[in-house]
């Protein structure tokens, strides 16, 4: 029997399988978070209610919003308030606030798609802003060149990541769920993206670093301690579950 010649070998041989890195656009690469409790905080404050970062925590974090709003109203007693007319109020100052010239692309993710980028990690990112604003968030960060964007807001009726979120976010990128790295800042989220099957590191903000992230692959107090080598170790075969 003949042996293979090198060309042989090359044809047969299996493409490489890719690696990706996926992320929430409006949570992680700007403090959108933090932007959105504020402007709660704004709109509220104007109607005699004090909302506090355990409030927030309560009923803003994991709900959308108008469900959040409509659930705290109930709490605090507050029958007069009409918690869709709340949330389209805050809903606009937050697409203002993140339109502003100031707000910038978060520095350490910068520098963590770039140093991915090197490795030929593909990058995918999913919103739950409307289309147009997610398009434009895009751009205003320079990210469109970089990133693939699977906007939500069509197929989920949800504001944080379903599994499907992600899988959808996967397949954008052209990268199987076993092969890619979801990057979030809280535990509903990482949580979906276990139950997709992806590898999940958590880099918690000042409004979620209480929350329990049991089953997360990593968890890092800053994303400035994370790199592209971390994201090939969790995807090395060795480390599959």
């Amino acid at each position: 029997m003949g042996t293979q010649t090198e060309a042989t070998r090359k044809k047969t041989a299996p493409p490489p399988v890719s690696a990706g890195l996926v992320f929430e656009l409006e949570k992680l690469a700007i403090p959108g978070q933090r932007l959105l409790f504020e402007a709660c905080q704004k709109v509220l404050k104007d109607k005699h209610v004090a909302l506090t970062p355990v409030l927030w925590s309560r009923f803003g974090l994991a709900t959308p919003l108008a469900q959040g709003l409509d659930r705290l109203i109930a709490t605090l007693d507050k029958k007069s308030l009409a918690a869709d007319k709340l949330a389209r109020e805050i809903q606009d100052i937050f697409f203002r606030e993140i339109a502003r010239p100031a707000v910038k692309l978060n520095a350490t993710l910068n520098a963590l798609l770039t140093e991915v980028a090197k490795f030929n990690i593909k990058i995918g990112a999913l919103s739950f802003l409307p289309d147009e604003q997610a398009q434009a968030l895009l751009v205003h960060l320079g990210l469109q060149e970089r990133v693939r964007l699977r906007v939500m807001q069509k197929e989920a009726a949800v504001s944080v990541p379903t599994p499907d979120c992600w899988l959808m976010t996967c397949k954008a990128i052209g990268v199987p769920a076993r092969r890619c790295v979801a990057v979030v800042e809280n535990a509903v989220a990482c949580n979906a993206a276990l139950e997709a099957g992806l590898r999940c590191v958590v880099a918690p903000d000042e409004l979620t670093a209480y929350q329990d992230f049991g089953g997360a692959d990593q968890v890092v107090e800053d994303l400035k301690d994370l790199h592209a080598k971390d994201l090939q170790a969790l995807l090395h075969s060795c480390a599959f579950r």
